[in-house]
C-alpha cells in the first residue's frame, strides 16, 4: 500500500473516531487521548494530521456537512412543501444514524464551529424552498418562511440533542421518535397550507 493512501486511511479513521467521540462528549467532554485510543493509532499520527483538537473539530465539522449535503442531494425530490418536509425527515434520520453528521451538529450548537457551522449546510436551501412553496401556496396563518426555517431548525436541534438517548421522547408521547417527528411535521405543514387546500403532508 502506498504511503500516501495509507496516510489518507489514517486521517480517515480520526476523523471518524473524533465524530463519535464529539458526539457522544461534547468538544469540551473530548480528550485527543480518546480520539486516539477509539482510532487505534499514535498521539504523533494524529498530531501529524492535525495539529490541535480545534482542527480535528474542523475536519469533523466539514465531514459532517459534506454527508448532509449527500443525504440531502440523494433524496428524492417532492413538488412543494412535502419536499420539505421529507428533506426535514432524511435530515433528522441522519442525526441518529450518521456520526459525522451529529457530530458536527453538536459542536455547531455548543459554539465550536465558524459561522454557522453545520446549519450552513442546509438551512439556506431550506429556507428557498420554504420561499418557494410559501409564495405558490399564499398561507394566511402568519407563519412566514424565515419564522418557519427556525422552527425545524429548533426541531432538528432536539433531535440532534435526543438522539443518543432516543427513548426520552417516548413518555412525553408515547411514539417513537421517528413518529413523533412525522406527526410535529404534519402539523407544520398544516400550518403553512392556507384554507381549503388538501393537507401536504397528509396521507
Amino acid at each position: 500500500m502506498a504511503r500516501q493512501e495509507r496516510a489518507e486511511q489514517t486521517r480517515q479513521r480520526l476523523i471518524e473516531a473524533a465524530a463519535a467521540e464529539f458526539a457522544e462528549h461534547g468538544y469540551d467532554g473530548t480528550s485527543l487521548h480518546g480520539i486516539v485510543r477509539t482510532a487505534g493509532v499514535t498521539m504523533g499520527a494524529l498530531t501529524f494530521h492535525f495539529p490541535s483538537k480545534s482542527a480535528l473539530a474542523d475536519a469533523v465539522q466539514e465531514a459532517g456537512a459534506a454527508t448532509t449535503r449527500e443525504i440531502l442531494d440523494a433524496t428524492a425530490p417532492a413538488p412543494g412543501l412535502q419536499g420539505v418536509l421529507d428533506e426535514v425527515l432524511a435530515l433528522a434520520s441522519a442525526l441518529r444514524t450518521a456520526r459525522t453528521v451529529r457530530a458536527a451538529a453538536r459542536l455547531t450548537r455548543e459554539g465550536h464551529a465558524a459561522g454557522h457551522g453545520w446549519y450552513d449546510s442546509w438551512a439556506p436551501g431550506l429556507r428557498e424552498a420554504l420561499e418557494r412553496a410559501w409564495y405558490e401556496r399564499r398561507p394566511d396563518s402568519g407563519l412566514t418562511p424565515l419564522a418557519a426555517t427556525s422552527l425545524l431548525s429548533h426541531v432538528l436541534l432536539g433531535v440532534e440533542a435526543t438522539s443518543a438517548t432516543p427513548d426520552a421522547l417516548r413518555p412525553v408521547t408515547g411514539d417513537a421518535p421517528e413518529e413523533s417527528l412525522a406527526q410535529a411535521l404534519k402539523a407544520l405543514g398544516t400550518l403553512l397550507a392556507p384554507a381549503n387546500t388538501p393537507d401536504p403532508a397528509g396521507d
